[in-house]
């Protein structure tokens, strides 16, 4: 399942980039990105039975589970201020700061027994549940609604208007997935991993429509 979900973000990356590798494309496509390393992270521990490297292989997993949303609000906010009012550097300082949070955020947790390993798979404690949650939620995920539906007003034709909520539903849809995942670590009983493995089926539909939704050109100027 992994192998199928890397391909297809893979595959949605690349045809993002082909398309023109302009400064919205590439920072979009590292959305993708960023969940194809958290699954071949996931799968490459999955396979291990060494306490310390699940562990270590488990933290960049959650990280980079964590890093992909951030890459979604630059583009909204791109698209909010252009290119000039958010250059680049100010772009960069801002992946970097959301970056070094998370990366020191996670740490102390665990150092500190917050995520541990039973049966070969990491088991998180409710403290680092709803801090990984409550982190990209605050500083990524509530943020990019706000400016989604700030761009969303001010579109004035319908069919951005439809596009752009079919690219806002596709990105709440993958970050549930992510959630999903976080608390099937906690709960951590068959039954509902098995409910969390048939709902992540779902992120063909979820990608396909944060694909649909951008195909327009992101520097339409029915954005004022």
């Amino acid at each position: 399942m992994q192998s199928f979900f890397i391909f297809y973000f893979s595959l949605i990356a690349f045809q993002v980039l082909r398309r023109k590798r302009q400064r919205l494309n590439i920072i979009f496509s590292s959305f993708f990105i960023s969940i194809i390393i958290a699954n071949i992270l996931n799968m490459i521990y999955a396979a291990l039975d060494n306490v310390i490297l699940i562990l270590i292989l488990n933290f960049f997993t959650n990280f980079f589970l964590c890093f992909g949303p951030i890459f979604i609000l630059i583009v909204n906010i791109i698209i909010l201020e252009s290119t000039v009012i958010f250059p680049v550097k100010r772009q960069n300082r801002y992946i970097l700061l959301y970056s070094l949070l998370l990366l020191f955020g996670m740490s102390p947790f665990y150092f500190l027994g917050g995520v541990t390993v039973e049966y070969n798979a990491p088991r998180f404690n409710l403290l680092f549940l709803v801090y990984v949650i409550s982190f990209s939620a605050a500083f990524a995920v509530f943020p990019m609604i706000y400016t989604s539906l700030k761009i969303y007003s001010s579109f004035k034709s319908k069919a951005l208007k439809k596009k752009w909520f079919f690219y806002i539903l596709g990105f709440l849809g993958s970050v549930s997935i992510a959630y999903l995942v976080f608390l099937n670590n906690y709960i951590f009983k068959p039954n509902f991993r098995l409910i969390v493995a048939i709902y992540s089926i779902s992120v063909i539909l979820w990608g396909f429509l944060m694909y649909y939704g951008i195909g327009f050109k992101l520097k339409d100027k029915t954005l004022s």
